[in-house]
């Protein structure tokens, strides 16, 4: 069965301190993309993981 998510909105409140607080949003525009492109996977990818699992049930 496809599934077809036309759009997508996740609210993240971040309220713990970083693991390695060295680890920073990058500054320039391009890395800045990039960044957001990874959430944007990953928050995808668990997504499909809960769908899945509620399929399953």
């Amino acid at each position: 069965m496809a599934i077809e998510i036309k759009e997508l909105v996740v609210k993240v409140v971040v309220d713990e301190t970083p693991i390695k607080p060295e680890l920073k949003v990058p500054k320039r525009e391009q890395d800045l993309e990039q960044f957001k492109t990874e959430i944007v996977k990953k928050c995808t990818r668990e997504v499909l993981e809960k769908l899945k699992e509620y399929q399953e049930r």
